[in-house]
């Protein structure tokens, strides 16, 4: 399943919910779209922006007490529905599980989770006990090759981490 947005709470007495979109398709929120919540189809009968997010009624939720069971929750759609990001946009999933090292080839980890953040996506590579925080902005990770299973990262990555240790 692809996750497009999570619900936030109920918004008014219809049944409208506000949601935190996790795509970067916002039509999948047009009035008539069909999207998955807790695996049952709903369609979309209007959706408008919000802040933050949107607030977006779904057919068969019709008051604030059913809306607000759903916090929490996430909107998905089935994974042929997936679309073809840009060059250089990748699904979190699609990262999750990827080897990291750096460019001069020393070994950083796996990244195990994506944060996101105002400002870029923040990936989590671990290796044993210690952690990474890569920002994924274009200086930082140089390479990325999902059907190699490897990310590259720029060396001064660990070098400032390393320079960072040395003063604490």
């Amino acid at each position: 399943m692809i996750r497009v947005g999570q619900v936030t709470g109920a918004y008014g007495l219809d049944g409208a919910v506000k949601v935190t979109p996790l795509t970067d398709f916002q039509d999948r929120f047009d009035p008539g779209a069909s999207l998955l919540l807790e695996g049952c189809a709903r369609q979309v009968e209007w959706s408008r922006a919000s802040q933050p997010g949107l607030v977006v009624k779904l057919r068969g939720i019709e008051n604030r007490t059913v809306a607000e069971l759903f916090r929490g929750r996430y909107l998905e759609l089935p994974d042929e529905e997936m679309r073809s990001l840009e060059e250089g946009r990748f699904y979190h999933r699609q990262v999750v599980g990827l080897a990291v090292v750096t460019q001069s080839g020393e070994p950083v980890g796996v990244i195990e989770e994506v944060l996101e953040r105002p400002a870029n996506d923040v990936w989590v590579s671990r290796h044993g006990s210690i952690e990474h925080l890569i920002p994924a902005t274009k200086d930082a990770v140089l390479s990325v090759d999902v059907s190699g299973g490897r990310v590259v990262v720029a060396d001064w990555l660990m070098q400032f981490e390393e320079a960072k240790d040395k003063q604490e």
